[in-house]
């Protein structure tokens, strides 16, 4: 980026701010005839905070999303922006008169007009010089400043997606939704959007729900990540719990590439037996006979000489080495079962090895077992 575009830039920042909303959703429930998608779900966001809904397709999240925007009408619940219901099964506000904008998966950037036309659209009614006003400062904010006088077919994905952003926010509303904005980008474009959009969003401030069902982009961009499967909320919390202590066996297999080891605890509540090895956790767990499942990541488990120094120790062959450049993908065959690890890429480790393999206690975490 050029010193001039920078500096239009800051200066944008400077003029553009925008008071976050709150947002309070209370046993939202959405049911089409006898199906009911989302099953009374509750979560809040607090003022210019950033808030994920995760989860796989069909879980309910865009449902969720749609809902608050005024596309869909609850069937029971309430959703309450500030101090104003404004969804519930006796009311619904017009989308219209919410204070919320949504980006949605397709750009919907309208071919025949220029770039500052689509992002003044919304501002019909207002005086021309104050859209003219708007519209510089938030192109200079997305960097779209030198494409004003492009028309839709020119520009690329990614600048199609500014426009869509700068669209959204030029009329300043209290609440910005997302509705999986960056699947249609390629994966480094992808990449770099996450971190212009979320830059974007705390620089104007504005109260943001996004949805997605990758999980990079939750774990990278969020305050919070509201966890969802079947209508239903899994688990809400700040991405590294969520990561590091997941509380079910779906949320720890979802988020990241996680070891599942089946165990019933002992009379000890930081250890437990079962397939084929003793595992403990620093943690611990209540319930002495409890079956619970002994959760790991593959980047935590070390080979060879380190792991006799871990409180977790077990002798393993190897079963397969994958390359995938920046590590090593190991699978390790247990008593039990196969476990797997993240190692050095230029580790000494070829399948067929019988070798040492380490956890530490503080990285294994107990989690209810569905069994």
């Amino acid at each position: 980026m050029s010193q001039t575009t920078q500096q239009e830039r800051r200066s944008a920042e400077s003029v553009i701010t925008a008071t976050g909303a709150s947002l309070e959703v209370r046993d939202l429930r959405i049911k089409y005839g006898e199906v009911e998608a989302v099953k009374g779900i509750s979560f809040s966001i607090r003022p210019g905070e950033f808030l994920t809904l995760l989860g796989p397709s069909g879980c309910g999240k865009t449902t969720t999303l749609r809902c608050i925007a005024g596309l869909e009408a609850p069937s029971g619940g309430s959703i309450t922006l500030d101090d104003t219901v404004i969804a519930s099964a006796q009311k619904q506000l017009p989308p219209e008169k919410r204070g919320i904008n949504m980006v949605f998966q397709s750009y919907a950037v309208w071919p025949h007009m220029t770039v500052e036309k689509n992002v003044g659209y919304g501002l019909k009614g207002l005086d021309r010089k104050e859209v003219a006003a708007r519209v510089s400062e938030v192109l200079a904010l997305v960097g779209l400043d030198p494409y004003a006088k492009r028309y839709g077919t020119e520009l690329s994905g990614g600048q199609q997606q500014r426009v869509a952003l700068a669209r959204a926010i030029v009329t300043r509303p209290k609440l910005l939704l997302f509705d999986e904005p960056l699947s249609n980008l390629d994966a480094g474009l992808r990449e770099q959007m996450r971190f212009e959009l979320l830059e974007l969003q705390r620089t104007v401030g504005i109260t943001s729900v996004y949805v997605t069902h990758d999980q990079t982009e939750a774990m990278s961009m969020s305050d919070r990540v509201v966890l969802m499967r079947d209508g239903a909320i899994e688990q809400l919390d700040v991405p590294r719990e969520i990561y590091r202590r997941p509380t079910t066996e779906f949320a720890a297999t979802f988020i990241g590439r996680a070891n599942l080891v089946h165990a019933a605890l002992t009379e000890d509540p930081h250890v437990a037996v079962g397939d084929g090895v003793r595992i403990r956790s620093e943690e611990g767990y209540s319930g002495s006979g409890t079956d619970v499942l002994a959760v790991f990541r593959s980047e935590n488990v070390v080979l060879g000489r380190e792991a006799l120094e871990y409180e977790n120790r077990w002798s393993a062959t190897v079963e397969r080495v994958s390359f995938l450049g920046r590590h090593l993908d190991v699978a390790l065959r247990l008593p039990g079962g196969v476990i797997r690890a993240e190692v050095r890429s230029d580790a000494a480790v070829a399948a067929g090895d019988v070798v040492d393999v380490g956890v530490r206690a503080v990285d294994v975490h107990f989690v209810p077992s569905a069994r």
